[in-house]
């Protein structure tokens, strides 16, 4: 432990994630860098960062580039306050075994939207599939959202926004991308009113993930599979687009020890998903009326079969949403309201036990008006109403926001924001061979939040917050039921949390720039049966660094993610430690881009660069060794 907290003060000297600049001109001429961006998903307008009464994290499609990231998922575990979960590389799905963002330490509480779309499914988000080619540019919002995005904005949310079509010259780029555990080939076509992405990625398997000692029952390998990607985005006119997503493949999972006998044999225990999934959605923003509207839909197919047992596996499923919001903004002097609706529509069927089936409304209206009191002091009130029409308990919901904004000048403002969360229970928890919707609760509660943004140049910026989390009911699995050898859901207790985050970037001159993110926190879960109490649900040290140097063709990112202080171990076999606590987590990955002429360009991407043996969660699941990718990309 004390090695783990030297090692990341010491990379926190010397090192630097950075987002966003003032408009800081690259190596090339290109303006690449904002210190101060401009933000939407927090309030729901258009305002600079240093003006939000929130904490807001930007990730641009610039840095999602030069710092290597695979995909969404890997450029948001990446961040400062995010611990992500995944079942191999780059948040790898397995069936409903879903990669997940955790905010906070909070397990299954962010809200996650493409577009303004929201496309959790079960509480989870897999982001995987979403190609980094498509992204313009990646918001982090941090706290409870209640009040503006109804339910499952407990720790925070995130908005996913995709390029759209711009006015210039038709282009089309093919892109390929070789690796000693992935390969993947594709086609973009970008034109003024249309951009076309078509994806095909190959996943090898991976030896050992699981945290099994050789010999033990059950050395799992996983990752061995294909997908397809298609991703349109269409401007129908000024103020009308259109996005859709989709994908399909497979993968599969097994073990490399004979541990499942049938009939009278012992077999290799392997299991296959057929995955398909969709997110789409049409978005109207009026230029002159205030008026903005989504109306989205988010599906997804999880289709598994074991072939060691010859049967289906049970928590195959569909699940569909469908969505619609519409707002309305009006500016009253220097006041500002925000008014409200939206309407969502849940289902969930089981492919193997088709009588399983359920849906479930929401019906949220929310307001927030925001008064300038004078030209440095701002405070703003929300509230929101939800009537949720529920397969076992109805529920209505009053989530309230309070903000206030003090500027100090153009370049310093303090924040408070405080906001209530709330979290149904997912629709497929009401089933199984033992059923938990007698005694499921919805999760609720409180989060508190204060901090200071300042940027003292052009070049340079922090970010400094305090914040307090306090949340009842909250959602987990249970042990394995003795009889049936099975988990369902249940109130696993409050939790809570306490933490701080700092932030600092620097653009040092057209060459250079490094950023630096630390947080500590103590995110806790009380046992409901009170045996143990609270009990550490989550890493407490969160650190990250990286330094970015470029010339007119060379571009070249090291990066640091860390967790320390990590939550007890609860997997199959213990760590190669005396610790119980879960092995820290720290990922150097470092990528460079070579732009061969104008219209060619390398990258090698070296992830895992001193192969630490990374622990993606504390139930065994192992990240990826020391890997590499090599990208090449054409554009004619």
């Amino acid at each position: 432990m004390k090695k783990d907290v030297k090692c990341l003060l010491s990379a926190l000297v010397f090192a630097g994630v950075s987002w966003g600049g003032y408009g800081i001109a690259s190596a090339a001429g290109e303006a690449v860098y904002e210190l101060n961006p401009v933000v939407v998903t927090a309030t729901r307008t258009e305002k600079m960062d240093v003006d939000v009464p929130a904490n807001v994290t930007v990730v641009t499609a610039k840095k999602i580039e030069e710092a290597g990231y695979k995909n969404a998922f890997d450029a948001i575990q990446s961040q400062v306050g995010v611990e992500s979960t995944g079942y191999g590389d780059a948040g790898q799905d397995f069936g409903f075994s879903s990669g997940r963002t955790v905010v906070r330490g909070y397990d299954r509480g962010t809200l996650v939207m493409v577009n303004g779309i929201p496309m959790n499914l079960k509480n989870y988000n897999s982001l995987a599939g979403i190609p980094k080619d498509m992204i313009e540019k990646i918001e982090i919002v941090k706290g409870a959202a209640g009040t503006l995005y109804g339910a499952e904005a407990m720790g925070g949310v995130i908005n996913i926004m995709t390029k759209t079509p711009q006015d210039g010259k038709e282009t089309v780029t093919l892109k390929g991308t070789v690796g000693n555990y992935y390969n993947d080939y594709g086609a973009t076509y970008a034109g003024p009113n249309l951009i076309v992405s078509l994806q095909r990625e190959y996943s090898d398997l991976i030896n050992h993930s699981n945290a099994y000692p050789v010999g033990s029952k059950t050395n799992w390998w996983v990752g061995k599979g294909q997908s397809n990607r298609a991703t349109v985005a269409a401007k129908l006119s000024e103020e009308v687009g259109f996005n859709l997503m989709y994908q399909e493949g497979n993968i599969t999972r097994g073990s490399f020890t004979n541990d499942v006998t049938v009939g009278s044999k012992k077999v290799p225990y392997n299991y296959r998903f057929d995955d398909k999934r969709a997110t789409a959605g049409m978005t109207y923003t009026g230029k002159e009326n205030g008026i903005k509207a989504i109306v989205g839909y988010n599906y997804r197919k999880a289709d598994g079969f074991d072939r060691a047992k010859n049967e289906p596996v049970s928590s195959s499923a569909e699940l569909s949403s469908y969505i619609t919001d519409v707002q309305k903004t009006w500016e009253l002097g220097k006041d500002t309201l925000i008014a409200g609706y939206t309407f969502k529509r849940e289902d969930y069927e089981g492919l193997v036990k088709k009588a399983n089936k359920a849906h479930r409304l929401n019906h949220g209206f929310y307001l927030s008006y925001t008064d300038e009191f004078s030209p440095k002091f701002s405070a703003t009130l929300g509230l929101r109403a939800e009537i949720i029409k529920d397969p076992v308990s109805d529920q209505n919901v009053f989530n309230p926001q309070f903000q206030t904004l003090y500027k100090f000048n153009d370049n310093t403002s303090w924040y408070v924001d405080i906001g209530r969360g709330f979290q149904m229970p997912t629709v497929d928890s009401y089933y199984g061979k033992k059923a938990a919707s007698d005694t499921l609760k919805p999760e609720k509660g409180w989060t508190y939040e204060t901090g200071i943004k300042h940027n003292f140049s052009e070049s340079q910026s922090l970010k400094f917050s305090v914040y307090h989390m306090d949340f009842k009911n909250k959602i987990g699995w249970s042990a394995k039921d003795k009889d049936t050898g099975l988990q369902y859901a249940i109130n696993k207790g409050n939790f809570r949390n306490t933490g701080v985050e700092v932030t600092y970037n620097q653009v040092v001159n057209n060459h250079w720039d490094y950023s630096l993110g630390f947080s500590y926190s103590n995110p806790e879960v009380n046992d409901p049966t009170g045996k143990k109490g609270w009990v550490q649900d989550s890493a407490r040290l969160d650190g990250v660094a990286s330094v970015t140097y470029r010339t007119d063709k060379i571009r070249s990112t090291l990066s640091w993610k860390y967790l320390g202080d990590r939550e007890d171990y609860t997997g199959p076999s213990k760590p190669k430690t005396s610790d119980p606590q879960t092995p820290s987590l720290s990922r150097v990955t470092w990528n460079t881009i070579y732009d061969v002429t104008p219209n060619d360009t390398l990258s090698l991407t070296l992830n895992n660069l001193f192969d630490h043996e990374n622990y993606a969660n504390k139930y065994g699941n192992l990240e990826l060794p020391y890997n590499w990718r090599l990208s090449y990309s054409h554009k004619f």
